[in-house]
């Protein structure tokens, strides 16, 4: 019997990117999805979703683009994104620069949340 490495026939090669006994792809071919791949989304009702819901309603009332923000406060705009979505914390003299930005108050910055 002949190991693999001496076997140059390669017509039994296994393809994971391809249905068995078919050329059709697997709709899940090349994409990596593994349990360490998938983040859990924070809740909807924690308070950095809350102030993430808040910050784009103020953003957008103020016909603000996530860039527009960005350039005129000096904040990094995937930074602002990850905050309008709650997957991160924002310190307060950022929160102070984002009410500066706005002409609000901090407390407005806050209301509702």
């Amino acid at each position: 019997m002949s190991s693999p490495s001496q076997n140059p026939d390669r017509s039994s090669t296994v393809s994971f990117d391809r249905w068995p006994n078919s050329s059709q792809p697997r709709p899940d071919a090349g994409k990596g999805f593994t349990p360490h791949n998938t983040v859990e989304p924070a809740p909807a009702n924690d308070v950095s979703s809350r102030f993430g819901r808040r910050l784009r309603e103020l953003r957008q009332k103020n016909e603000l683009t996530q860039s527009d923000m960005a350039r005129k406060f000096g904040i990094d705009r995937s930074y602002i994104s990850d905050v309008e979505r709650g997957r991160t914390s924002i310190s307060l003299p950022i929160l102070e620069v984002i009410a500066l930005g706005l002409r609000i108050s901090l407390s407005d910055l806050f209301r509702d949340i």
